[in-house]
């Protein structure tokens, strides 16, 4: 048996490992490809984000949300098989495509596919991509996703469920900002650029069909403060909607095995 002071040089000795692999990992330059191939379907001839791109943004939600951003909702079907993602079929099909054709995971490509939506329309924030994911057939737990009725409290709860703060949460949901409904109703006045209408317009209802969800949340004792906050603030959205959505696009997965792609987003809009 090891000696204590042995174990933890072990320890350490995997530690630093693990830190040396994430350091020297390069970025495969066939994202850079795949860059310029959504770039042309993201941004439409008005420099708004398009459908596509916020279809792939909340695709990485519903991907990562109920277990882990492993690609299962397109590889074990959950796109087909699941009503809460019956919006998302076409972007499913798409991007599983685009995975195969450029030879890289499909929990990558749909990570990277929403971080590129984000920075696609006028005003959204740039998130870190890193690839390496493990992609899975086994569907994640269905059951797991808001739905647009619940109230505050049981989002709030389910997100806490997932390792996620309120604060967290309202910072999320800001994505609606760019969100459409089933019937093609925007969820602000302004879906083609990232903003804080969405916040001001749920909160003061002067948005048309805001969804139960979002308007419970932002007037709920437990949120309203930091829904406020955030419509008032586009720096403090920003300040928490980037480290909260890198978050969530690595939940399931070994950040340090990942190789660091963020460039590619950036240049790929410069």
């Amino acid at each position: 048996m090891l000696g204590p002071k042995v174990s933890e040089l072990c320890m350490a000795l995997v530690a630093y490992l693990a830190l040396a692999r994430a350091q020297t990992a390069t970025c495969p330059t066939v994202w850079t490809e795949v860059a310029g191939d959504l770039v042309t379907t993201f941004v439409g001839t008005d420099g708004a984000c398009t459908d596509d791109a916020r279809a792939a943004i909340r695709l990485a939600f519903h991907d990562c949300f109920p277990g882990a951003c492993d690609g299962s909702i397109i590889l074990a079907n959950e796109c087909i098989d699941r009503r809460e993602n019956t919006q998302l079929v076409n972007i499913c099909s798409k991007l599983g495509e685009k995975a195969a054709s450029f030879d890289v995971g499909t929990a990558d490509m749909i990570q990277f596919a929403a971080a590129l939506g984000i920075a696609s329309c006028p005003g959204g924030p740039t998130i870190s991509f890193k690839a390496g994911r493990v992609d899975s057939t086994t569907a994640n737990p269905a059951g797991q996703l808001p739905g647009p009725n619940d109230d505050a409290a049981s989002i709030v709860s389910a997100f806490e469920a997932k390792g996620f703060t309120a604060a967290e949460l309202v910072a999320l949901v800001g994505a609606h900002t760019a969100a459409k409904k089933r019937n093609g109703g925007a969820l602000d006045s302004t879906p083609g650029a990232w903003d804080t209408n969405f916040y001001t317009e749920t909160a003061d209802g002067s948005v048309a069909g805001s969804l139960n969800s979002d308007v419970s949340l932002s007037n709920s004792t437990e949120t309203s403060s930091t829904w406020g906050s955030f419509g008032a603030d586009a720096a403090a959205w920003a300040a928490a909607f980037v480290p909260a959505m890198e978050k969530l696009s690595l939940m399931g997965n070994d950040e340090a095995s990942l190789a660091d792609c963020s460039s590619v987003i950036t240049n790929a809009l410069a």
